[in-house]
């Protein structure tokens, strides 16, 4: 999945002139964490806590007239819409941001937040599909994925969503399979008779 995919592309911003009280108000409103900051380019981002640390440092009447320029946080990290979903929640976690704008060249289309990064994956996981969710330990060899595939595909039933980890354990990793089916306790039984563990079964 891309960034295209999930980014909001209606963006609220502040220009550089703006006062913390007008960038105050606007977080506040639409309940955001940061906001892009736009003069003829994205010049950078004014975060919540940027707002309070000034605030707390100076007290709220003195802060809050000062400009946006002043606080802001320059060159701020971006992401573009062809950029991988796992390049942008690596960038979020290294750089400790809950939000990143989205660049095509020099023009702003779109951001990205923790929130659209948590949905996407949980959509990946097929988290409210209505399947059943099997944790199965799997032997760190290779074919397993194709063998569990043509396992359940030989019962009769389909695979929605499918997930891999490594495990604590060496030469073992992690497989969540969430399979269409109106019962697991017969798949269990047919994916043990194979040789596989089922650490956890969840129907949603």
């Amino acid at each position: 999945m891309i960034v295209r995919n999930v980014m909001t592309e209606d963006v609220t911003t502040v220009s550089p002139d703006d006062t913390l009280q007008r960038a105050y108000e606007i977080i506040n409103t639409k309940r955001y964490d940061c906001l892009p900051v736009m003069a003829d380019r994205l010049v950078g981002i004014i975060q919540l806590t940027d707002i309070y640390e000034a605030c707390m440092k100076e007290g709220r009447q003195a802060a809050l007239p000062r400009k946006v320029k002043e606080v802001m946080v320059p060159n701020p990290v971006t992401v573009e819409p062809t950029d991988l979903l796992e390049t942008a929640a690596k960038k979020m976690f290294q750089h400790d941001v809950p939000l990143l704008p989205v660049v095509e060249g020099d023009q702003l289309v779109g951001v990205i937040n923790e929130h659209d990064i948590f949905k996407a994956f949980a959509d990946l996981l097929g988290v409210d599909s209505g399947t059943i969710r099997l944790t199965l330990v799997v032997p760190d060899r290779r074919g397993q994925l194709a063998r569990i595939g043509e396992i359940i595909r030989d019962a009769g039933m389909t695979i929605r969503n499918l997930a891999t980890f490594r495990s604590s354990i060496l030469d073992q990793y992690q497989i969540i399979v969430r399979v269409e089916t109106s019962a697991s306790r017969p798949l269990v039984e047919l994916l043990e008779q194979h040789g596989y563990k089922v650490l956890h079964v969840q129907e949603d």
